[in-house]
């Protein structure tokens, strides 16, 4: 069945209340079915109700908690909020106690405020790496956040973005069209700079394999794109990109609404298909890479797929090790460091590529302090970078870690492997006046790579 009937079937079910949404919004305790939805959330949202210490340690490890430490700010307190949601409507003994003794359903009776507070979590993960029983509070706030898609509440630019990838297959709605004619754009500009013609295959049937970037570098950070470009050129490998799903990022995930989640994952995998390929290359974005391979394929959400899933770092990283690219570190001679995106790191465990890759293509690298699995976010995650409406939040409080880091790095280039990371970092800079420049990883790879012989006079040597 085509994306669109089902999303509209979709839409027909309990999960959208539109009619009890217009009608109740101000009082969950009239949607108490769509709460029990929580029963169908990991069972660790349940543990977690039960082992929680109120130890306080994930509050010391928590960024927004370090730019504001405050009750509201603490990440026991804001879960405290889901959890007595879920005990009250989704528990036997929560149900008798509500008819008997009515209570509010949140603070100050008011479900805005209620939603505010499941976007102060960054859903980074990091209290997960400290607690002492392991409890991830984004988890629990990603529930929150479904409770808040159900009411209608959700940022309207997340929703927006969901409702795009739905129809569109990207997050902005560009048409095929639009990204086609981007596309030419980068190859003439390619030819220019190199001399060479290097292709930007699309909707090519048999490709071995099928990149998946962000729609941000095919539409806005287009160096990364290239330097992609020239990685596949130089390593002669046939490879095409989808002119109708272009876009490997995912707010699904962010709103916490599961079906949008899957379905935007099923654009990516049914152009696969499509075109035969074998291997899906997925680009600079952490949260479409968890949610594909390690949710979508391993949870076997379309069956056994018939290709392999791999990310954009570990596919270069592997080209690098087995010699088939060559890069020249003196075309990056500023000093890089790099800031490990959440989703990547401690969702993925990608921590050694990006930093063979970097160590490769620029002269100068320098970690970052508390760099790896427990890297502090930049104060963007969780879908929070494309909120304008929390700007100040994101510049003084979720941040306030980042800037300091980036400040203590004393880098010139810091280098990231998200494009919400890449938004956040440059508006921290800009508006905290840090001389630093924001870039991805692929487009220091993109200086750096040598080509059979380009413009620059940089020739590979022969094997």
């Amino acid at each position: 069945m085509a994306i669109e009937q089902e999303t509209s079937d979709y839409q027909k079910k309990k999960y959208i209340p539109k009619g009890l949404v217009a009608s109740y919004m101000h009082r969950i305790s009239e949607a108490d079915p769509f709460v029990r939805e929580i029963q169908d959330e990991p069972s660790a949202l349940r543990l977690y109700m039960d082992t929680c210490t109120k130890c306080g340690v994930c509050a010391q490890e928590c960024p927004v908690y370090y730019g504001q430490p405050d009750k509201r700010m603490h990440p026991v307190e804001r879960s405290k909020q889901v959890i007595r949601l879920y005990k009250k409507y989704a528990t036997r003994w929560g149900r008798f106690w509500s008819a008997l003794i009515p209570t509010q359903d949140f603070e100050e009776d008011d479900p805005e405020l209620f939603a505010e507070r499941m976007y102060e979590c960054l859903t980074c993960r990091r209290c997960a790496s400290f607690c002492p029983v392991g409890i991830d509070h984004s988890v629990i706030s990603r529930v929150g956040r479904s409770l808040v898609d159900l009411m209608g509440l959700t940022p309207p630019a997340l929703a927006k973005g969901t409702e795009n990838s739905m129809v569109k297959g990207n997050l902005e709605g560009a048409s095929s069209e639009a990204m086609l004619d981007s596309i030419q754009f980068l190859e003439e500009e390619l030819q220019e700079e190199t001399g060479l013609e290097i292709p930007i295959p699309v909707d090519q049937d048999c490709a071995e394999v099928f990149f998946l970037p962000p729609s941000g570098d095919v539409l806005v950070y287009a160096e990364n794109l290239m330097g992609m470009a020239k990685v596949f050129y130089a390593a002669g490998v046939n490879w095409t990109m989808s002119s109708r799903a272009f876009d490997g990022s995912n707010f699904g995930f962010t709103t916490g609404n599961n079906f949008s989640m899957k379905w935007e994952n099923k654009h990516y995998i049914d152009e696969t298909e499509k075109l035969g390929c074998k291997l899906m290359v997925m680009g600079e974005c952490g949260h479409a890479y968890r949610v594909m391979k390690f949710m979508a394929s391993e949870g076997r959400w379309w069956g056994e797929l018939p290709f392999e899933i791999t990310s954009v770092f570990e596919y270069t990283a592997q080209l690098i090790r087995d010699g088939k690219i060559q890069l020249d570190p003196s075309r990056n001679p500023d000093s890089v460091t790099y800031h490990d995106s959440c989703q990547f790191a401690a969702g993925c465990g990608i921590i050694h590529e990006p930093r063979e890759i970097l160590k490769a293509a620029c002269a100068d690298f320098i970690e970052m302090p508390d760099g790896g699995y427990t890297q502090w976010c930049c104060g963007g995650g969780g879908g929070l970078s494309a909120l304008r409406s929390v700007r100040e939040f994101r510049m003084h409080i979720s941040g306030k870690k980042k800037v300091e880091q980036m400040r203590e790095t004393r880098a010139k280039v810091v280098s990231t492997s998200c494009l919400q990371c890449r938004t956040q970092l440059k508006e921290l800079a800009r508006y905290h006046k840090i001389d630093v420049t924001i870039t991805g990883v692929h487009e220091l790879v993109n200086n750096a790579i040598v080509l059979e012989q380009d413009r620059r006079g940089s020739q590979t040597p022969t094997p």
